[in-house]
């Protein structure tokens, strides 16, 4: 049985629950991403969720940390500190040293100690085990680029979520679009989400199906054509490789060989309903993953399905 503010909630009197319920529909959150601790899009969502009541707390890699996929250092001390700015209190971020060989003229060939980032899954358990053991959810994003298809193999963000969800707690991949300059919109669509997800579970329920987790795609939000739950398929736009000029990622690199990406072969007929064809039209794409295989039943995927059509009524607003 639905719990009454849940009940005023779903019968289209949002502003009644908020005055009647208030802290009733709030969860504790944890924040984590693969771009830092200070990147705008966490900072955003921080901001966002907050406004709705949430305890929220980040805790993310203490610089850019993409393309880390599932890594972790493991064996060396881990430095975990906070944001020095005042507008985010909540907000962690940890860091780690490493070994190795000096090249610059002051210390050619010496053994030296570098601070380096931790990884992001190294961020997120720090925040389910030390900042907020007692997660609702975890977030991890938005992310400064989308993750699609094979490559969430690769990423930070994406396995930030899996590891949360392995742990027991439901857990969302973010991603924006890499040209989106406002990142308070996609903030702003993050936190309506959470609200209906918290409006369509029961009062016993976890805020997402056991085991499952979502992996969403924003397009720029200037031009949203709707949502759509999809599947992450095999297609990607784009595949790594290496090249011999990498001024196209970061001009003080021209000319150097390393690794970079290329475009992709057309998608194939049983592509049609990955997340990458979707976004590319436009569309908010909204993906189921599991923690384990067989994790998925009808009745899991047929209430996530329900978040899309929320999510597209709510974009369109």
């Amino acid at each position: 049985m639905p719990s009454p503010c849940k009940i005023i909630a779903r019968a289209a009197l949002p502003l009644l629950a908020a005055l009647l319920c208030g802290p009733a529909l709030a969860l504790n959150i944890l924040l984590t991403n693969d771009d830092g601790y200070e990147h705008p899009n966490i900072r955003a969502l921080y901001q966002a969720l907050k406004k709705d009541g949430h305890t929220v707390r980040i805790a993310a890699p203490w610089k850019d940390q993409s393309a880390k996929g599932g890594a972790f250092i493991y064996g060396v001390e881990v430095q975990a500190g906070r944001d020095s700015d005042a507008a985010y209190p909540d907000s962690h971020y940890v860091k780690t040293t490493q070994k190795g060989l000096c090249r610059s003229p002051a210390c050619q060939g010496q053994t030296v100690e570098l601070e380096i980032s931790g990884t992001p899954v190294m961020a997120a358990l720090y925040g389910m085990e030390k900042v907020l053991p007692d997660a609702d959810l975890v977030i991890s994003g938005p992310n400064a680029g989308h993750n699609l298809g094979f490559i969430n193999h690769f990423s930070g963000t994406f396995n930030a979520a899996l590891l949360a969800l392995q742990r027991g707690v439901p857990a969302i991949a973010v991603s924006a679009d890499l040209k989106e300059q406002r990142p308070d919109r996609v903030a702003g669509l993050i936190a309506r989400l959470i609200r209906q997800l918290e409006l369509r579970r029961s009062d016993d329920q976890l805020v997402l199906p056991k085991s499952l987790g979502l992996n969403i795609n924003l397009p720029q939000t200037a031009g949203i054509q709707g949502a759509r739950f999809t599947e992450i398929g095999r297609y990607v736009p784009f595949e790594i490789t290496y090249v011999d000029d990498l001024s196209i990622l970061d001009k003080a690199q021209g000319g150097r060989f390393g690794v970079g990406f290329k475009y992709a072969a057309p998608p194939e007929a049983d592509d049609g309903e990955s997340e990458a064809l979707w976004v590319a039209k436009g569309y908010i794409s909204i993906s189921s993953f599991a923690s384990a295989p067989a994790a998925a039943d009808a009745s899991s995927i047929k209430r996530l399905k329900l978040l899309a059509s929320d999510l597209e009524k709510l974009s369109a607003d």
